[in-house]
Parts: structure tokens; sequence; C-alpha cells
């Protein structure tokens, strides 16, 4: 544990301001972020709408990111991630706001697809932005940290959404739909207090090498002569990100609501439960870079990833609250754990001229899966009930993900690739 802490006090003192500013910023964007999500499937449902609307939103929001994260992916790579994440950021602030007063079905789908839009712009940079700061050395740290913050900002985030929507509803006495909705409120006013450290990033000297008047752009046909290697990565990480989202779209987005469907939890059992699994997945990344030291990156994400597959399993068809929670609990810290090592490597076989489009186009495919899985998760449970509906959508999702792990590891495994850094 000793050795543990002083591994991270040294990273951390390695860390550039720019870096430091983007643990702020992400922290307290996703606090506002997560307690939107949580919420605003259960204020879908609370307007009377079945659990089909729920999918047709996710599905628009997922059609919408897909459609503009490679295109987003390219403008972080020309003019740099504070230009795009001050657009992004802006516009999403206008998009969740909308999406937490509109209450018709046009209007919520419209909303939804415009804040997919502008979600997805910030995402697109996060990445590149991170590689553009830091040594190879420091990524898997760095990138585990950054994570294992965010699922501390949604733990906090979930947990204060779980409690706000029961606290407005039972002590103040608001009705169930204002309760939902000043709790997504709440969260939306969070989120926009990312501005502030935003605002104080700074170019990196890589953004102003890359930025200068002097550099050319280069086509299509010379990108791809000049990072023939790259470019395969990306598409092999294309094709599994979207595997990856074809499994994840069939449950991640409702588990909130999987909660509630099978076992009837109240609001607040279900952001505690939802807390505590971002929570467990937060301590998995701190604990991550020992796991990825011993095994190696690529072994790291195999095992992680085939590892949680047995609790996903159980979370499918236990009955038992108890029993169900806790196979979620270890299903998140488990899969979600091998994300930083997955990403790293990524980075690491991308040109940096190309890491804007490498992450935006994993983003896109990824959103592309969650459109495609998110109406066939939503007609498993509406033909089948809430039982066998879940239970054959988390079944899907586990045959995908084991096949996800052989792939990695074929690809990567073998030192098919030169690292470029």
């Amino acid at each position: 544990m000793i050795n543990l802490l002083r591994e991270w006090k040294l990273q951390l003192e390695g860390y550039s301001r720019n870096i430091k500013l983007f643990f702020w910023f992400n922290f307290v964007w996703n606090l506002g972020i997560s307690m939107f999500g949580l919420v605003y499937n259960l204020y879908v449902r609370s307007l009377g709408y079945e659990q089909t609307m729920v999918g047709s939103i996710v599905g628009m929001t997922a059609l919408a990111a897909a459609i503009i994260l490679i295109p987003a992916g390219i403008m972080n790579d020309r003019f740099g991630p504070k230009r795009v994440i001050s657009f992004g950021l802006i516009f999403t602030i206008a998009a969740l706001t909308a999406r937490s007063l509109i209450q018709l079905h046009e209007g919520m789908l419209i909303s939804a697809f415009l804040g997919g839009m502008a979600l997805a712009v910030v995402s697109a940079t996060i990445l590149p932005f991170m590689a553009n700061n830091s040594t190879p050395q420091q990524r898997v740290h760095l990138f585990s940290l950054n994570m294992a913050l965010v699922m501390l900002a949604n733990v906090i985030g979930i947990a204060i959404g779980g409690v706000l929507c029961d606290f407005f509803q039972f002590l103040i006495g608001f009705d169930e739909i204002h309760s939902l909705r000043y709790t997504l409120l709440i969260g939306v006013a969070i989120a926009a207090l990312g501005v502030i450290p935003m605002s104080l990033f700074e170019k990196s000297d890589l953004e102003k090498e890359e930025n200068t008047p002097h550099r050319e752009s280069l086509s299509w046909k010379a990108t791809w002569r000049e990072h023939k290697t790259s470019i395969q990565v990306i598409a092999i990480f294309c094709l599994l990100g979207l595997l990856s989202s074809l499994g994840g779209g069939m449950i991640v987005p409702y588990l909130n609501v999987y909660f509630e469907d099978r076992f009837e939890a109240s609001k607040s059992a279900i952001g505690i439960i939802v807390a505590l699994g971002q929570a467990a997945t937060g301590v998995a990344f701190l604990i991550g870079p020992m796991i990825a030291k011993r095994y190696g990156e690529v072994k790291s994400v195999v095992y992680l990833q085939l590892s949680s597959i047995p609790f996903l399993l159980i979370t499918a068809f236990s009955a038992n609250l108890y029993l169900s929670s806790g196979g979620y609990l270890f299903r998140q810290a488990l899969m979600n754990a091998a994300n930083p090592f997955y990403n790293s490597i990524k980075m690491s076989y991308v040109h940096r001229s190309l890491r804007g489009l490498a992450s935006s186009s994993g983003e896109a495919v990824f959103n592309l899966g969650w459109f495609i899985a998110s109406p066939i998760s939503t007609g498993l449970v509406f033909r089948y009930g809430s039982y066998y509906g879940y239970a054959y959508a988390f079944c899907i999702t586990a045959v995908v993900y084991s096949v996800i792990s052989f792939l990695f590891y074929f690809f990567f495994g073998k030192q098919r690739f030169k690292t470029l850094e």
C-alpha cells in the first residue's frame, strides 16, 4: 500500500498544469452529467411513456454522436481541444436544459439528438487532450486516475440525484415529474461549472508546434502513405468498439430502469446501487496500473474483461436484489477497469496527428452500436417481460464481450504493430 501511494504521489507531481485543470473540469462536468443520466430515463417514464420511448431517446442520442464524432475529432486535430470543448460545452448545457423542460414526444427526440451531438463534441477531445499533455510513461496512470475521478464524480452525482428526487417528492411535496425535473436542472447547473477550469486551459507545446502557419495538411492519400499502420490500428479499434457497443448497448443505458422494473427498487436505492458500482470501478482504476505492471497492458485487458462475464450473468438471472446488485458491482469494476489500458494502447499505436480521429472514430462506432442495440434490448423486455427480457439481453452481451476479448488478444497480444512512441 505504501508503494502504491508513493507511486501515485510521484505521478501527480509530474503532471502539467493543463492536466490538473483538466481533472477539475472533468470532475464537475461528470458530477452534473451523472445526475442527469441517472434521472432522465426515470423522468421519461414518469411522463407516461413506455420503455420503447426510453430506447428511442437513447438511440437518437447515440445516432447523433455517431454522426458528429468523426468531424469533431478532425476539428480537434485541426483547432485544438480548448476551442472544441468550449463549443461543445455551451451547446451541451443548452441542450440538456431543453431536455429537462420538454415533454412532447417529438421535442424530446429532437433535443436528445442535439444533446447527443453536443456531448459527443466534448468527449471527442478527452483522450487526445490527455495524450498531448503527457508522456507515454505517464499515460496508464493518467488514464486510470482520470477515470477514477470520473467514477468518484459519478458516485457523488448519482447518489445526490437519487436522494434529491425523493427529497423533492416526499419531503418538499412536489409531484414526481417536478421532483425529477428540478433534479435534472440542478445537474445541468453543476455541469456548467466546468467552464471555469476549461477557460484556463493553455495550448500544449505539441499543439503549438502542430498548429503553426507553416504546417501543411496532408491529403487522405498522403495520410495513408505516411500513417498506414496508424489507420489500420484505428480500423481495428473501430471494429472492437462497434462490437463492444452492441453488447453494452443492450444493457448499460437501462440499468437504472432494470432495477426499477425487476425489483421495484426506490429511486434512492437505484442511486445507491449505481453509485456503488461507480465507486467499485474507481477503486479498480487506481489498482489497475499494478495489474498492468504484472501482466502487461494487453493481457490485463483480456483478463479483466473475461473475469467480468460471470458477474454479468449473475445480474442477468438473479431474482434477488442484493445478489443482482453484487453481480452488477463486480461486473462494473472488472469490465471498466480495463479501459485505461485499452486507451493507452490505442494512443501508443496511433500517430499524434491522428489521435483526435482515433478517439472520435472509436466513439462514433460505439454510439452507432448503441443506436442499433437499444431498440433490440427494449424490444426484448417489451416482448418477454422484466425477467426474461433482461436475461436475454445480458446473455447476448456476455457472448459479445467474450468475442471482443479474444479478438483484442489476437490483434495486440502478438506485437503485430509497432508502437510510435
